[in-house]
């Protein structure tokens, strides 16, 4: 299947865990993800199987066979997603508008001292001529 592009990503919460374990270990099989997950909920093999199945016909992994084992591989982007799914939070939940996003954040507590000095200097410098 096509990868998807920035503006079709979708994961519920279960399939971007499993995600994020795959791109941390840059492979893994379905007993390795179930392995990673267990300390926050164990969960049915077959769970996972049938999730990773399901991300594959998305296209978000592919797999190889090794032996008789499936390996699988991230095949999309950890930074396509974060862009794809971001952009469908500001669309969805703040009208299209990133300042609504950023003035919940701060407004809510979000967002300490210490990172909003260093969402000023990324804001610096980037409004900075090359």
């Amino acid at each position: 299947m096509a990868k998807p592009r920035g503006d079709d990503i979708r994961l519920g919460k279960l399939e971007l865990e499993i995600m994020q374990v795959v791109w941390r270990l840059e492979q893994a099989t379905v007993q390795e993800v179930k392995d990673a997950l267990a300390s926050r909920r164990e969960r049915a093999y077959s769970t996972i199987l049938t999730m990773m199945r399901n991300l594959e016909d998305k296209g978000y992994l592919r797999h190889e066979v090794d032996g008789r084992t499936y390996v699988y591989r991230p095949a999309i982007e950890r930074g396509k997603v974060r862009r794809g799914l971001l952009g469908d939070l500001i669309e969805r939940l703040f009208n299209g508008s990133p300042s609504l996003l950023v003035n919940s954040l701060v407004d809510d507590g979000f967002v300490n001292e210490e990172e909003l000095v260093e969402i000023r200097r990324l804001v610096e410098k980037r409004s900075q001529p090359k």
